[in-house]
């Protein structure tokens, strides 16, 4: 099995259930430390380096079948996102390293309607930080 680090929409079970059909579990929740969260120009989460901040997250158990799965629906094909292997503190301050994808836009933009909302929700669900679900918070659109 891999271990993959999901920090965006990929945090809702729905979505990785959908995506990951041979099945995704969800091993635990987990902290990426000097990267920050970011919305790009395309309107989708990716994560950059930024010192002293951290983005927290799900590390699922995938299998090979989920990972090209993965793969097709982020892009890597077409060099959307790339895949990076990262070291992420989980629950129990042990320290592993997980696979992610990280966007080749790292330019901060608007979101896409409804994507945060999901990543807020999931986030609220999975028990995330208080103060890292208002750092989310603060990408959902604002109404005119």
């Amino acid at each position: 099995m891999i271990r993959y680090l999901a920090y965006g929409s990929n945090i809702d079970e729905t979505q990785m259930c959908q995506r990951c059909r041979d099945g995704a579990v969800l091993v635990s929740i987990a902290k990426l430390h000097g990267y920050r969260f970011i919305i790009n120009t395309r309107g989708v989460a990716t994560v950059v380096p930024q010192s002293y901040s951290e983005v927290y997250g799900i590390v699922w158990s995938i299998t090979e079948a989920c990972e090209k799965s993965l793969d097709c629906c982020e892009g890597v094909k077409y060099k959307t996102y790339t895949k990076e292997t990262v070291n992420v503190e989980i629950v129990t301050g042990k320290s592993v390293a997980a696979l992610t994808y990280l966007a080749s836009d790292n330019t901060p933009g608007s979101t896409r309607a409804g994507y945060m909302e999901k990543i807020v929700a999931a986030a609220e669900r999975h028990r995330l930080p208080d103060k890292y679900i208002e750092e989310l918070r603060a990408w959902l659109p604002t109404s005119s």
